[in-house]
């Protein structure tokens, strides 16, 4: 029984300093928050992010930190909610080793560093801890499948609430007792494992597989309970009942939790999405886009759409063909090929409502068919089972379109930037600033967009957040 990795954790996180992060691993946190930031501003009139916006000012209280976008000051739970479901609204995100982080994670280290009026440095460093801490954790709980591809029971993203509440205190200046404190408090504010569930209940709201926003809330009130005084379970990561234990996992890899910690770095291994929806989707996406530019065809010239793909993608929230939301827009694989196959540009309008409820998108829908593509699951077996890896690097797909009178094909075996592992298929710095600048323009125009980028990629230069927050609103 291991019975010392919360206090490891803590320890580490209250003693490292900012000039102990290499400095590959602060650029990707700046990469990181420039890409969810951009979400966040894309997120405001969509459903998701717009009902959280309405929820934040409702409840208000002390004007401590700002909803991003709008310019409005709210308390700092309240600012940490609204912000991770703006910026977790999409599904655009970045994926981290193991899943989902930076929307759990970055809102609640964000709303602290505002309120606290923290240095640029003060705050990248949070948000390297946020997000090696989250990760960390949720490496050592598994993957949401088995290695044989059969989908886990009890799987959540639970873990990000330590690294919401590790930013933040950070931010505080805990020592180690106090950071022991507040990991011990969001253990048991964590949300349950709703993963699986979710992923086999189509059109059940907007909450997807997790909460970002009150994760985000639950991580600020629980440092901010710590710093108060009140004492959180010291333990909640050890042990026969540790937080693996009461998250349903099966076993818990405690190696992985703090293997080389401080010299590897898990930050280093995100992955960031060229497309607004799932990640089992993109894949196919990207071949149907290839086939339609290379033969010019128009919607209404195409008679059926069959997409041949990995087993994940076949998951009953993925099937769904009804679109009442922004989120079932992104989790609808039927919907997401309608999108290309109308060529909508690539932007927050692929889950606006006045593209989701088109007719001629909602019709299409009917015409595309799916199935398993053997390729796909021999390529997963190969990577999961045989090499171990941790995650995919190769997602074969082949995209078949009856048109004209003639069957177009198209495969397709890498995903621009997330087969990371290729050469040429990694985001560059380029990409996600272009991504940027089409996610926030309809909210930042003119140099104000160049502004909050150059206050991102230069943030350790920066003496207060509130000069970064500035940059990101109206």
């Amino acid at each position: 029984m291991v019975t010392n990795i919360t206090e490891t954790l803590a320890k580490f996180s209250a003693e490292l300093k900012y000039e102990d992060v290499p400095e590959n691993v602060v650029h990707e946190i700046k990469r990181l928050l420039l890409d969810l930031t951009g979400l966040a501003l894309g997120s405001l009139e969509l459903d998701k992010g717009r009902i959280a916006v309405e929820l934040a000012r409702k409840i208000g209280g002390k004007p401590e930190a700002t909803i991003l976008g709008t310019g409005e000051k709210v308390s700092a739970q309240e600012a940490a909610f609204a912000n991770g479901e703006l910026m977790h609204s999409m599904d655009y995100n970045a994926i981290l080793p193991p899943m989902y982080i930076g929307p759990f994670v970055t809102p609640a280290t964000l709303a602290i560093a505002e309120s606290r009026k923290a240095s640029g440095k003060t705050f990248i460093l949070a948000l390297t801890l946020a997000n090696e801490m989250a990760s960390r954790i949720g490496v050592s709980l598994g993957s949401f499948r088995s290695r044989s591809g059969a989908p886990i029971r009890s799987y959540g993203v639970g873990f990000d609430a330590f690294g919401a509440a590790i930013g933040a205190g950070k931010i505080m200046g805990f020592d180690r007792e106090k950071m022991s404190d507040a990991m011990g408090l969001a253990g048991y504010f964590a949300p349950v494992p709703c993963h699986t569930k979710y992923m086999n209940t189509p059109n059940n709201g907007v909450m997807k597989f997790g909460a970002a926003g009150w994760t985000a809330q639950g991580g600020v009130t629980a440092a901010m309970l710590a710093e108060m005084g009140e004492r959180g379970d010291r333990s909640v990561l050890d042990g026969d009942y540790g937080f693996w234990a009461m998250n349903g996992s099966q076993s818990c890899n405690w190696e992985s939790i703090t293997k080389n910690l401080g010299k590897d770095w898990n930050v280093l291994q995100g992955k960031y999405k060229s497309l607004p929806c799932d990640g089992a989707f993109q894949s196919p996406l990207i071949a149907l886009m290839k086939l339609i530019e290379k033969n010019d065809l128009k919607p209404e010239e195409i008679k059926q759409v069959t997409v041949k793909v990995e087993a994940l993608g076949l998951s009953p929230q993925f099937m769904s063909r009804t679109i009442e939301n922004n989120v079932d827009a992104s989790m609808s694989f039927p919907y997401n090929i309608a999108v290309v196959a109308h060529r909508i540009r690539v932007s927050p309008v692929w889950q606006a409502r006045s593209t989701f409820e088109r007719r001629d998108i909602i019709e299409f829908m009917e015409k595309v068919k799916f199935d398993v593509y053997p390729v796909a699951e021999e390529s997963r077996r190969q990577e999961i089972e045989i090499e171990k890896k941790p995650y995919i690097n190769r997602r074969p797909s082949l995209v078949e379109v009856a048109a004209r009178g003639k069957l177009f094909t198209q495969d397709n075996e890498f995903v621009k930037w997330l087969s990371v592992e290729t050469p040429g298929y990694s985001a560059t710095d380029t990409d996600l600033i272009e991504k940027f600048k089409v996610n926030v323009e309809n909210v930042l125009k003119g140099k104000r967009v160049q502004t909050a980028i150059d206050a991102i990629m230069n943030l350790e230069k920066i003496g207060d957040v509130n000069e970064l927050i500035k940059t990101l609103v109206r």
